[in-house]
């Protein structure tokens, strides 16, 4: 038996208040998705590459929400090879290669970066939106190929050491100098030591700190 309940006239002023709320949270939605559609791939004009910061761990997350609103978007990935733990050799499979960054490809404009910075998971612009830090298209086609060299295997060094001052030879932050902070090493082979395959990179960038993880392959020693 469906049982039916009267709406009350308490019911009636309780739904008074609440729509207003959701209006307003139906006019903000429209809002923000005007202005991500600035920076879909359709818009006219010239487009530059430019670096997203999100959460470490929502770089997917935060890739198929742009492809979803048909934004050029790369987040670069690369094979993590074998590593030895407990005795036992395991893939590590594909990972990003720069965690808590994304690439995009948009015409720049001031509603295209307010829609960008509205995504869930997006943490803001490299640089900031009044001059957020661009990457031209030689270079980026140059990161794309050297992560193609890497894949299935893990690039590593003795020659870096936490300490060390670096530069980043390529990728979205090449021509940058940094700290090291950390050396992440791994056992690759059973028996042998662990090697350095990552490294934690403390750098300044528009006034603001970044502590980036990446592959050894992109740093050179100064």
């Amino acid at each position: 038996m469906i049982m039916q309940r009267k709406i009350t006239m308490a019911d009636k002023v309780d739904m008074d208040r609440l729509m207003p709320a959701l209006e307003r949270s139906a006019n903000l939605r429209r809002i923000k998705s005007t202005m991500l559609s600035m920076a879909s791939a359709n818009q006219p004009g010239i487009r530059e590459w430019f670096v997203l910061h999100t959460m470490t761990g929502g770089e997917k997350t935060v890739e198929s929400a742009l492809k979803a609103q048909h934004v050029h978007t790369y987040l670069p990935t690369v094979e993590g090879g074998k590593m030895v733990i407990r005795h036992r050799v395991v893939n590590r499979g594909s990972r990003p290669a720069l965690p808590g960054y994304i690439l995009v490809s948009v015409v720049p404009s001031s509603a295209a970066f307010s829609g960008l910075r509205c995504v869930d998971g997006v943490i803001g612009l490299v640089g900031g939106s009044e001059k957020p830090h661009k990457i031209n298209d030689a270079d980026v086609i140059r990161f794309k190929a050297l992560l193609g060299q890497l894949e299935g295997s893990s690039v590593h060094s003795e020659k870096f050491a936490k300490g060390d001052m670096v530069r980043f030879e390529e990728g979205p932050f090449i021509g940058y100098s940094g700290r090291i902070a950390k050396i992440r090493k791994l056992s690759l082979r059973r028996g042998e030591a662990p090697v350095g395959v990552e490294a934690i990179v403390e750098l300044r960038l528009a006034d603001v700190e970044h502590s980036i993880t990446t592959p050894l392959a992109l740093l050179e020693k100064l």
